[in-house]
């Protein structure tokens, strides 16, 4: 059996703007229409999420060719926190054509490295309070309904 994936990424800045950065990977030279938005060919890898037993840090990376232009997306990405949304396709292996979205995930940008070759961009979950050193989430009363104001609250 022959399966093939295709990747599209579209970044946006953390307040939700969509930026003009808009990738996928399997149709080379090529400019590809999803979600009503175009997407312009770039050869990257997405290594999936991974998380712990607890559910928590959801990690993530895309590999790039270096480049300048990648490297200046990367470094404001990485700067101000952008948003990039992964989506995952099944593939017709002969035409290359969508058959069914696989999944869509959501990743904080929080770094990068790179050397003379390849470009990784690290990619984390928004909900991560220990990566990002800031908690993304805060309960209140909308989210979990009344709170007690006495006693004790048990996390377990």
């Amino acid at each position: 059996m022959t399966i093939a994936i295709g990747t599209y990424v579209l970044l946006k800045q953390s307040d939700g703007i969509i930026t003009p950065y808009r990738f996928q990977n399997f149709h080379a030279g090529e400019s590809r229409m999803f979600q009503g938005l175009p997407y312009l060919f770039a050869g990257f890898g997405f290594s999936g999420g991974t998380l712990d037993l607890q559910g928590a840090n959801i990690s993530a990376s895309m590999v790039f060719a270096v480049n300048e232009l990648d490297l200046n997306v990367f470094k404001q990405a990485a700067d101000e926190r952008w948003i990039a949304q992964v989506n995952t396709v099944w593939l017709d292996p002969e035409t290359l054509e969508e058959t069914d979205n696989y999944s869509s995930e959501v990743y904080q940008i929080t770094g990068f490295e790179h050397d003379s070759s390849r470009l990784q961009v690290r990619l984390s979950s928004p909900l991560d309070a220990v990566a990002a050193d800031t908690p993304r989430r805060t309960l209140t009363q909308s989210l979990v309904g009344a709170l007690p104001s006495t006693g004790n609250i048990s996390l377990n």
